[in-house]
């Protein structure tokens, strides 16, 4: 289907059933750079595509790191971020802030916290939960969704002596969540409390439920995904199934937090902060670079449509290096029919191809619309 692919970048062409019926001929790309410490990108010697979900480990148990490639399309574009928070100065600190910011788009700051739990105060009549640390502040704090707010109800002592029950939260299943109201909870153990949250929203009860946070990418069946499947019920399985349910949204394939979904997609030339997330603790500043892949749909019968593929995802990954890694994702796609044959890939600035048509969720646009 990719008959020939003019950038230094991996890409694939593949085809998708629509919600709406029909088949979708997708084009994605991805190219990797090597960030610099000065801030500079350059072109990565090794470029590959994402062809499945990656995990840190078992789906069920630890984060997603990497998001597969073979998605249709996506609305808008998503920034991911998998790093370490790093305190002011590699100084030891209970607390300070990171951030991700798109120029004047998105500047989404979050609090991380040394490692913190409940603990019970048996002071008073009554006792009560009460947040402390554990460390003498610390230096660096994985920027992971095990220490977000989310997991199970801790100290259920109706599960078997066990300190979970069966269902965690689904905004995060891998988090840590708040303790059981139980006058029965053990009250000689610490639970783990969360270590990254918003500082609008800070935990201080130890029943408290926060939205969970976190910069890396969110895997299908957690809440801020699977909310937009759509209606999965028994006329769904009789009459439409393995086809999406109608009222199914293309919201479901971005893969960022909520917060680090952009408005739109990303053009190139964007101005990326990055706080606290480097050893030092300082800021790192980056420009999106300034290159729009676009592509050839060719037809058996001489017809050729040309397309500019849309910039849908920035993937940062700081936790090793320099040079740290950065992955760009491109998509465009058409409707198919018998007569189509090929794609043949290039690239331009935005500026060059600007005036081609673009892929929405209902297909190809001309840009005057």
């Amino acid at each position: 289907m990719l008959a020939d692919n003019k950038t230094p970048f991996s890409a694939i062409g593949f085809e998708h059933e629509h919600r709406d019926g029909g088949l979708m001929v997708v084009i994605a790309a991805r190219g990797t750079f090597d960030l610099l410490a000065d801030g500079k990108l350059q072109i990565a010697e090794q470029q590959a595509l994402v062809l499945k979900d990656v995990f840190d480990g078992r789906p069920l148990s630890t984060p997603l790191v990497r998001a597969g490639d073979l998605i249709p399309f996506k609305p808008a574009a998503d920034v991911t971020v998998l790093a370490n928070a790093h305190s002011p100065d590699g100084r030891p600190a209970w607390h300070w802030p990171v951030g991700v910011s798109v120029d004047k788009t998105v500047d989404h700051v979050l609090r991380v916290h040394a490692p913190r739990a409940w603990k019970w105060n048996r002071e008073g009549l009554l006792g009560r939960w009460k947040l402390d640390y554990t460390a003498k502040g610390a230096t660096e704090v994985p920027l992971d969704y095990r220490y977000s707010f989310g997991g199970v109800l801790n100290g259920d002592p109706n599960v078997d002596g066990k300190n979970i029950v069966a269902m965690p939260d689904q905004r995060n299943p891998i988090g840590r969540g708040p303790i059981a109201r139980d006058n029965n909870v053990k009250r000689d153990i610490d639970y783990p409390a969360a270590q990254i949250e918003n500082p609008e929203e800070p935990l201080t009860d130890a029943q408290q439920r926060i939205e969970p946070e976190g910069f890396g990418p969110v895997p299908p069946w957690w809440t801020w995904r699977k909310r937009h499947v759509g209606t999965c019920d028994d006329d769904w399985t009789k009459m439409r199934a393995p086809r999406a349910p109608h009222d199914f949204k293309y919201s479901y394939f971005q893969v960022a937090h909520p917060n680090l979904v952009l408005p739109s997609y990303l053009k190139g030339g964007e101005m990326i902060k990055l706080t606290g997330l480097v050893p030092g603790g300082g800021d790192l500043r980056f420009h999106v670079p300034d290159i729009t892949p676009w592509a050839t749909f060719d037809f058996i019968d001489g017809r050729q449509v040309k397309a500019r593929l849309h910039c849908d995802g920035l993937h940062i990954d700081l936790r090793q290096g320099p040079p740290w890694r950065v992955d760009l994702t491109w998509r465009a796609w058409m409707v198919s029919c018998p007569e189509f044959w090929k794609i043949n890939l290039f690239q331009s600035t935005f500026a060059e191809v600007a005036h081609l048509p673009f892929s929405d969720e209902a297909g190809l646009l001309e840009v005057n619309r």
